[in-house]
């Protein structure tokens, strides 16, 4: 994860810079594994046994996800979000949500390609170092009718 998270480009749109130390992403993982499962459903997105990322949600019902550069546009991150979308529905939760920079297109159009609908725009809602981020929220429904 750490190559991933060092890079820049990668960590764009993140909530956080890039992590200059392997100690810094270190504790980020960290704290991914005592978290309780009714809270929680991160995993780490493999190719070929390759580590190309990350998908899930750190505090149920926020998805979010971070790709490697290198795999983006090869539909990786689909195949992700579609077997999660799947995992969350028959786990019973009734929904998910997403904050995503309204700059980042390519998250915007991944999530509506799976059915999440915006639900709202707010300006100036995080500060990754000295630039003011705005959001775009979004929500998909997961319970099937009757």
């Amino acid at each position: 994860m750490h190559a991933i998270m060092r890079e820049p480009l990668a960590m764009r749109y993140w909530s956080s810079r890039p992590h200059s130390t392997l100690a810094e992403t270190e504790r980020w993982v960290e704290s991914m594994i005592p978290v309780d499962p009714a809270m929680s459903d991160d995993f780490i997105v493999t190719l070929n046994g390759a580590l190309i990322g990350k998908l899930g949600t750190w505090k149920l019902p926020e998805i979010g996800f971070l790709i490697a550069p290198a795999y983006w546009g090869h539909g990786y991150a689909s195949e992700a979000l579609e077997v999660f979308i799947e995992r969350r529905r028959e786990l019973g939760s009734g929904e998910l949500i997403a904050d995503v920079d309204p700059r980042n297109l390519a998250s915007l159009r991944l999530l509506r390609r799976h059915g999440f609908v915006e639900t709202g725009r707010v300006a100036g809602t995080w500060q990754v170092g000295e630039e003011m981020c705005d959001s775009v929220y979004l929500r998909i429904e997961l319970r099937r009718p009757a």
